[in-house]
């Protein structure tokens, strides 16, 4: 998009705490958008918002970081921002750059402090969240735990939109709560 008008661009701020996903989220839409070949990993050094040698050697960010991507017509920014303590300037500059905020929250360990932080700046700049739950592949993930926490940590206004699916331990798929209806991973599909 060379061009781009002010209605068709979006600034989203990845936030969280440490450790919770959010290079990684930005890796996978990076990739589903179609902007690179290939998702990139922290684990590996090769992600997209982690290019900083400091960062490649720790395995997680230090810098904000802005990635474009184009999704159906509109041109969307993500800033991926830093969720380690030592960087909360990283953050304040990235929430005051955004339009609206994806806060990770690990399906494992659930709300920690730096999703309350989280929170609590997009609060201040009047932006609207979504929460996103990551990591719910991991067999100790518990979705529903971390969804109560949420609701008790955020009040009544928390209400999922989706829910995932598991057989046993294993994600296999969710269910669109707005669509009421059910899709199942089938391979990569």
């Amino acid at each position: 998009m060379d061009n781009v008008q002010t209605g068709k661009l979006r600034n989203v701020c990845l936030l969280g705490h440490g450790r919770t996903g959010k290079s990684t989220l930005a890796e996978a839409m990076l990739y589903k958008s179609g902007a690179t070949e290939a998702c990139g990993s922290v684990e590996n050094g090769s992600s997209v918002s982690d290019y900083d040698p400091e960062e490649i050697k720790r395995k997680f960010s230090i810098n904000t970081s802005v990635m474009p991507l184009e999704w159906k017509g509109v041109k969307i920014n993500l800033i991926d921002t830093p969720g380690y303590f030592d960087f909360a300037g990283a953050v304040c500059e990235g929430v005051r750059a955004a339009d609206a905020a994806v806060i990770a929250v690990s399906g494992k360990s659930g709300v920690a402090v730096g999703t309350e932080l989280a929170f609590r700046r997009v609060r201040e700049k009047k932006i609207p969240c979504i929460f996103y739950v990551n990591k719910l592949d991991d067999e100790k993930s518990d979705y529903f735990k971390v969804l109560e926490q949420l609701k008790e940590t955020f009040g009544k206004s928390v209400a999922p939109f989706s829910i995932p699916v598991k057989d046993g331990d294993h994600f296999n798929g969710f269910i669109s709560v707005v669509k009421q209806t059910m899709r199942t991973f089938d391979g990569n599909k």
